[in-house]
């Protein structure tokens, strides 16, 4: 039975063995992506998958983040800020980039420790989902962040 990433691609028609081959992900790996509800993507396949899959079905950038929200359609935005809503300007942009880990893997749903483990060269991939809840919690937009910090999608 296909992921919701399997039956988004199916959706659009997308050509998994091209997508697969462009950014960089084993053909194994990509069936898994697409049919085993086990098989849980990384920020660095589900990006670029994502990315591809849209640019080759035409689908304009802009709608990124309705692509994310088909895969994982029960995401809380702004989680983490709206606690600081009845704060000032100040405290609240102090607050939001100074959350304590603990806190902050507590609000996006991450294991505990997890982003110190993301320290460790054998530890260090975030899933997709953790990077979305982050960018959903704290507004941030979801295709320039990934850039910003994993480089752009290169075709």
């Amino acid at each position: 039975m296909a992921t919701p990433l399997g039956e988004y691609l199916n959706k659009i028609k997308a050509n998994k063995s091209k997508i697969a081959s462009v950014a960089h992900i084993k053909a194994p790996r990509m069936n898994d992506l697409c049919n085993d509800d086990t098989a849980k993507p990384y920020a660095d396949e589900l990006f670029p998958i994502l990315y591809l899959a849209n640019r080759y079905a035409g689908i304009p950038l802009e709608q990124f983040d309705e692509t994310i929200s088909a895969i994982f359609p029960f995401r809380k935005k702004g989680g983490i800020l709206s606690q600081f809503k009845d704060l000032s300007p100040s405290a609240r942009l102090f607050f939001m980039y100074t959350q304590p880990k603990q806190k902050l893997e507590e609000s996006i749903g991450m294991p505990k420790n997890k982003i110190s483990k993301l320290k460790n060269p054998q530890t260090n991939r975030a899933t997709a989902y953790e990077v979305i809840s982050f960018c959903d919690a704290m507004n941030l937009d979801l295709l320039k962040t990934y850039e910003d910090f994993f480089g752009k999608v290169e075709i």
